[in-house]
């Protein structure tokens, strides 16, 4: 881990579960944290629990789907002179039922609201910045056919062919024709899948920084959206998380972490 002194974390969707306790850990560590969540009471007041508990930690109102959300929130860092040494878009959602609608909500949040906060802060990153895709084990391809295997591994595949390829998912839906093309029904797979991808598309784009770009899957966590039988605590999901957010300069970047050890793809 490195010297954690004056550094500052962004975290989106913090205002409880994995987003929350990973503020908690950070700021832990002497990070100072910039909270952030769609809800200004849920926030403000997460915010608040963890400041009464003697950490750095501040709240601004951040929707990842909303562009000017997004650009208010890297005016503020900007005009404040900050500089962001760890971005953690956690920012997801697991929406009930399986159709066109819900899958375009779910890739609202889980894909494009990630890309557009990550491209919009990254003029402010640190030269040594980390940025961290809290993704899932659903993001793996495993089980997926090997046409649509070999597309989202594809090494040099680009920002606008991984649009393509989660559009035509879209269109499935639409269609009712999902299922006989190999996707399976599942919204929130789909989007982690294009997480993933978009982790090592992004590694690519900064590999002459010494930007670490990386995903973690916090395994089955009991959170609101883990529910009350999953197998792990939010406090051990977190640590991977945290684990990525406090990367040495000299570590990994375009993996996928457990634990802070490495899973497949």
């Amino acid at each position: 881990m490195i010297e954690t002194s004056q550094q500052l974390a962004v975290v989106t969707g913090a205002n409880r579960g994995l987003g929350l306790e990973t503020c908690r850990q950070l700021a832990g560590r002497g990070v100072r944290v910039v909270l952030t969540s769609r809800s200004a009471a849920q926030g403000r007041a997460a915010a608040d629990r963890l400041q009464s508990q003697g950490l750095a930690v501040g709240y601004h109102p951040l929707d990842v789907t909303d562009p000017a959300s997004v650009a208010a929130l890297a005016d503020t860092l900007r005009r404040e002179g900050r500089r962001i040494d760890a971005l953690v878009n956690n920012a997801g959602v697991a929406l009930e039922g399986f159709d066109a609608e819900v899958v375009r909500r779910t890739l609202a949040v889980n894909y494009f609201g990630a890309i557009d906060t990550t491209d919009q802060l990254l003029p402010l990153l640190a030269p040594h910045g980390r940025i961290v895709m809290v993704s899932s084990a659903m993001g793996q391809t495993d089980g997926l056919p090997p046409s649509l295997r070999d597309q989202f591994l594809d090494p040099v595949l680009t920002r606008d062919s991984l649009v393509d390829l989660l559009n035509c998912f879209v269109r499935d839906v639409e269609a009712g024709r999902h299922l006989e093309r190999g996707w399976p029904a599942n919204a929130y797979r789909i989007s982690k899948l294009g997480l993933n991808a978009f982790t090592r598309i992004l590694a690519r784009e900064l590999a002459g920084s010494a930007v670490r770009v990386n995903a973690v899957s916090p395994g089955w966590v009991r959170t609101a959206m883990g529910g009350p039988g999953a197998t792990r605590s939010i406090e051990e999901g977190a640590h991977g998380i945290t684990w990525a957010a406090l990367a040495e300069p000299d570590g990994p970047t375009g993996g996928f972490f457990r634990d802070g050890q490495p899973i497949s793809w």
